[in-house]
């Protein structure tokens, strides 16, 4: 559930040293020129279908839960779907339903709309406020991508770049790894690494921009959801 707010992350450390951060204080213009391109690249769709598959890794505790999912965004509109959990917005209400107990969560959108905890759509363009960024490299990077509905692996040239918390003492993470695919400009994956050794990793199996999508899809339906509870917040 925590999941699926976030990039709604989503998606969204033992604390680091100081000279790490004061190593990175920068906003590396070669970073930020690849960051507008995919940020001009996924502008450029009118809606935007993905599928993805995401894991929470703790590497103390050498325990890994990995699930998947579907990321539907129109405009500001978005709906999530993974693991029994949905989360949609059609822009002025904000649902969150659960299937295992049958239960649907209204509230309003949150006002602080460039947030990814109250808006996936903006991981696209997390970079533009509150962060720095440098860009790690360019290499043969193995990447998931899906193909007659199997997720499997390929070799692609992929950028790394790393962003760092501007106040890194306000936020329970130090580094947003995004690998971005080279030849489409669009996310790979991106890795949150957090100060308390856990990393959570979302990796874009697929991307199927301009898919028609009616307005009705993130609206919640209560006539497909028989017997459901709801608990309206607003």
């Amino acid at each position: 559930m925590k999941f699926i707010k976030f990039l709604a992350a989503v998606m969204l450390i033992s604390a680091t040293s100081t000279a790490l951060y004061a190593q990175d204080e920068t906003h590396d213009p070669a970073a930020k020129k690849i960051l507008d391109k995919v940020l001009a690249t996924t502008k450029g769709y009118e809606t935007l279908r993905a599928s993805f598959d995401w894991a929470m890794e703790n590497k103390v505790e050498k325990t890994k839960d990995t699930k998947s999912g579907f990321m539907f965004i129109k405009g500001e509109k978005y709906k999530l779907i993974m693991s029994g959990t949905e989360l949609f917005t059609d822009g002025t209400a904000l649902w969150q339903y659960s299937k295992d107990i049958n239960e649907v969560t209204i509230n309003e959108v949150e006002e602080d709309a460039e947030s990814i905890v109250s808006n996936p759509t903006k991981i696209f363009e997390l970079y533009k406020n509150g962060f720095k960024y440098r860009l790690k490299g360019e290499a043969s990077t193995n990447v998931k991508v899906k193909a007659d509905g199997k997720v499997t692996t390929a070799k692609k040239t992929c950028y790394t770049i790393d962003l760092y918390p501007e106040k890194p003492a306000t936020v329970e993470y130090h580094t947003i790894r995004l690998v971005i695919d080279k030849a489409t400009t669009q996310i790979a994956s991106i890795t949150i690494m957090f100060k308390n050794g856990t990393e959570q990793i979302i990796e874009i199996t697929e991307y199927k921009p301009n898919t028609p999508m009616p307005d009705s899809l993130f609206k919640f339906d209560p006539s497909k959801y028989p017997g459901v509870e709801v608990n309206d917040m607003r």
